[in-house]
């Protein structure tokens, strides 16, 4: 063999990947990503929602104790995101931050004549700066986990863009 044939004959080994190849790979990726994004969007908001319900359970617990030992529920606030009246040492800081699924919480104790005729409750306010981001679908879950699953009657209540949670 001459010394020509030997260098003609020898070809190096090509390394790295075809165009094909990384375009199958670019289009898996891309359709495991399509797949886990609404389970990961499912996730955060089943997570919102447990927080909301714990922190509505917690608010209810220390409105109730005011009341057991004060004999009435405190003042309506009708500021949405500030603290009720009496209530600055006994409820979280997080009253003041926006809910955990969006809205601004406020403090409603209504002021008939009858005091067994009033209703407290705990509003979630839908606000421009800070809205309620779960569909209506997913409120319904809340009322579910809560109370009856009908968003009109109960414990859970959706009135207009806002959520009540009913204490008494």
């Amino acid at each position: 063999m001459s010394e020509a044939t030997l260098y003609t004959s020898y070809q190096p080994q090509k390394r790295g990947f075809t165009l094909i190849e990384l375009a199958v790979v670019v289009t898996v990726i891309g359709i495991l990503a399509a797949l886990a994004i609404p389970y990961y969007k499912r996730a955060k908001e089943s997570s919102q929602i447990s927080s909301f319900e714990h922190d509505l359970r917690l608010y209810e617990q220390e409105f109730d104790t005011y009341e057991l030992e004060n004999g009435f529920y405190p003042p309506s606030q009708p500021t949405a995101g500030a603290l009720p009246i009496d209530m600055a040492d006994r409820l979280s800081p997080t009253w003041k931050l926006p809910s955990p699924i969006g809205g601004e919480y406020r403090w409603v104790y209504t002021t008939e004549a009858d005091p067994k005729s009033r209703t407290a409750y705990i509003e979630v306010v839908n606000t421009p700066d800070t809205p309620i981001t779960i569909d209506i679908a997913r409120l319904i879950e809340v009322d579910e986990d809560l109370d009856d699953g009908v968003v009109t009657t109960g414990r859970v209540r959706l009135s207009g863009l806002n959520v009540r949670y009913i204490v008494r």
